[in-house]
Formats: structure tokens, C-alpha cells, sequence
């Protein structure tokens, strides 16, 4: 039932928006919505966008890390002794 009566709603609408009409009423000469939107420019920002674009041409290298870690360290294998301190 309420998808016949809201396709019966927008038949109506699309309808008398387009169908000829005559401006008289309680505000005169003035259009309706559907004029005003028919006849309306296309709508633009009130200000113009004047902020600079950064342009992004690659991405920033990486920074060097640590040096990648090879093997067991000292004292972890048995019979190896720990490194003497300085």
C-alpha cells in the first residue's frame, strides 16, 4: 500500500512540475520552488579557493634503521663468554 501511494505521490509531482502553471496566489506574481529551480544557475562557492595545492611528486625516503640483527647473541650459546667490558 505505501509503495502505491509514493509512486502516486511522485506521479503527481513530476506532473504538475511539469504541466504549465499560472502564478496567482496570496504572494502574487511571484514563482514557485519549481520555477525558481528550473531557471536557477548552477551553484558555485561564495569565495574562491585561493589556498596554494601542495603537489606531492614522490614519497619522502625512508630513514636508515638500525643495522638488521645476524645470529645468537654473546653468552647466548654455551662455551661462549660474554663480552669483556670496557
Amino acid at each position: 500500500m505505501r509503495a502505491i501511494v509514493a509512486a502516486g505521490l511522485a506521479l503527481f509531482l513530476v506532473l504538475t512540475a511539469a504541466a504549465p502553471h499560472v502564478h496567482t496566489g496570496p504572494h502574487g506574481r511571484e514563482d514557485c520552488a519549481v520555477c525558481v529551480a528550473r531557471n536557477a544557475d548552477v551553484a558555485r562557492p561564495a569565495t574562491p579557493d585561493v589556498a596554494p595545492v601542495p603537489v606531492v611528486t614522490a614519497a619522502p625516503p625512508p630513514e636508515p634503521g638500525l643495522a638488521p640483527v645476524s645470529g645468537a647473541p654473546l653468552g647466548a650459546i654455551p662455551g661462549q663468554s660474554p663480552p669483556r667490558e670496557a
